[in-house]
């Protein structure tokens, strides 16, 4: 179906005076935001520059979701968020047959060749099971090989948990703005947030001026431009590849109801998709500026089918199947992960600014979050939830202290 369109979600043409909240951005985060706003009691109106909801950096991401993070708080929010997605209709309160996002729950496996990550591979179970995820395994490679045929000899040691996966977060975003009941103003840019006396006084867009007290900043790499202040967040490119499901036979070379499958060792991942399948690798690169679209670089498709330390060092099948693939096969797409130093988001005020809300900077991670991520900016935002109990607030670099990052696997 067509993202997005009037009919869709209920987009109302004219700019309104004024608005209680206007949340700026209309992927995900901003969508979720609308829609858990909205159930705090707020009146939200939200503003996009694209003609459709759900077109920039959403579309472009690898749609997966999971819980199978380290720190307590990644877990509580990741894990909040696919009950959720779980539960999608009910908690939206929409018709089952109406809110579909395609949840596909395979699981996610990390999987490593090195005998010397076992230990380290326990430990973060252990950890996990602690803070709540009691279904995550522990595997040794012949368990591993056993469920999943496809995965190499030399892979020794792996985590495994069945209930992450993966999701069409795309039609998730469209869904959240229908159920919130919320105005939407798409093809209108925000241009400037006002303000007077350190206080936001409304959005200029170019479309006209919409007075507000509160502004939520869901732009992704682009928050910084808009703030008007510093922010601690650096776009990074991001690359995927599309495999096709290769005409009416399928693909049956490519397990359709494997997991999202990580060589642990380099970061190389793949996951089944529509037949065919998804394919990442985070790449060294410097942040760059903020930009729409994001050009990928032409020859990353060859780098991760047939590099030694591509999908199929782990994933064998995809060393069989690369040299058939033709490029009318493989669609090749990037965005731009917004990331912050700790790589966990920036939810709750900006520090120079009263009125200006930031949701941002979810390092790769804003599928999976959003929902739990919006929840906790709804509560901040109404007063349910003190600053301080806040972990994800962004001054928290301000305040002091190591910064400790959970590595980006996608």
């Amino acid at each position: 179906m067509a993202r997005g369109t009037e009919d869709d979600v209920g987009q109302h043409g004219a700019v309104p005076r004024s608005a209680e909240v206007v949340i700026v951005g209309g992927g995900i985060v901003g969508a979720a935001s609308v829609f858990f706003l909205a159930r705090a009691g707020l009146r939200p109106v939200l503003v996009e520059r694209a003609p459709a909801l759900a077109t920039a950096t959403t579309a472009v991401s690898a749609h997966c979701v999971r819980a199978q993070f380290s720190e307590p708080e990644n877990v509580a929010m990741m894990g909040e968020s696919l009950v959720v997605f779980a539960d999608f209709a009910a908690v939206l309160g929409l018709p089952p047959d109406e809110a579909d996002i395609g949840l596909r729950q395979q699981g996610y496996l990390f999987a490593s060749t090195d005998p010397a990550q076992r230990e380290p591979f326990a430990a973060r179970v252990a950890v996990q099971r602690s803070l709540g995820l009691q279904d995550v395994e522990l595997l040794d490679g012949d368990e591993i090989r056993r469920r999943f045929p496809f995965v190499a000899p030399e892979v020794v040691v792996g985590t495994f948990r069945g209930a992450d996966g993966w999701l069409d977060g795309c039609r998730a975003a469209e869904l959240f703005v229908k159920a919130s009941g919320a105005p939407v103003l798409l093809n209108t840019a925000a241009l400037e947030i006002e303000r007077a006396g350190g206080r936001v006084t409304g959005v200029r867009t170019d479309r006209g001026t919409i007075a507000t007290e509160t502004v939520i900043l869901a732009t992704g790499p682009f928050a910084g431009e808009l703030a008007g202040e510093p922010l601690p967040i650096a776009p990074l490119r991001r690359q995927r590849v599309i495999v096709s499901p290769g005409g009416t036979s399928g693909r049956p070379a490519i397990p359709q109801d494997g997991p999202l499958t990580i060589d642990a060792d380099t970061g190389a991942h793949w996951r089944p998709h529509h037949g065919g399948a998804l394919i990442a690798w985070g790449q060294p690169e410097d942040p760059g500026p903020p930009q729409w679209p994001v050009t990928p670089d032409p020859g990353f498709a060859d780098l991760v089918l047939t590099d030694p330390r591509g999908v199929g060092r782990i994933s064998p099948f995809w060393r069989d199947l690369a040299p058939r693939l033709a490029s009318r096969e493989i669609a090749l797409a990037a965005g731009q992960y917004t990331m912050t130093p700790d790589h966990k988001p920036l939810i709750g005020p900006a520090a120079e600014t009263a009125g200006l809300w930031l949701h941002t900077g979810y390092s790769g991670h804003g599928i999976m979050g959003s929902p739990g991520g919006a929840r906790l900016l709804a509560d901040l935002v109404v007063g349910r939830v003190a600053a301080a109990e806040n972990p994800f607030r962004p001054g928290r670099f301000a305040e002091g202290g190591a910064v400790v990052a959970e590595a980006v696997v996608l």
